[in-house]
């Protein structure tokens, strides 16, 4: 590990990822928890009192928008009703 990430490295709570990976099950569990740690790492880069609720919160907000901003194009066609 360089010195750059050993000032950066920074301890997520392990619960708070879980509970958002239960609750994005479409997406990856590395995407889940890189979102945490980006938005953990911009409130302290803009000097704000972090709080895991804050930071969870924050998360689940960006990881609604990363499942909504799915094209439709990549969405799967529901097969026509009685069929």
């Amino acid at each position: 590990m360089t010195p750059t990430q050993l000032v950066w490295r920074i301890e997520i709570p392990i619960p708070m990822v879980r509970r958002l990976c239960r609750d994005f099950a479409a997406l990856s569990s590395d995407t889940v928890e890189r979102c945490v740690h980006d938005v953990w790492l911009r409130g302290r880069h803009l000097g704000l009192d972090l709080t895991p609720p804050l930071v969870e919160r924050v998360a689940r907000e960006h990881l609604v928008c990363i499942v909504k901003s799915e094209p439709p194009s990549a969405r799967r066609a529901e097969p026509p009703a009685g069929e």
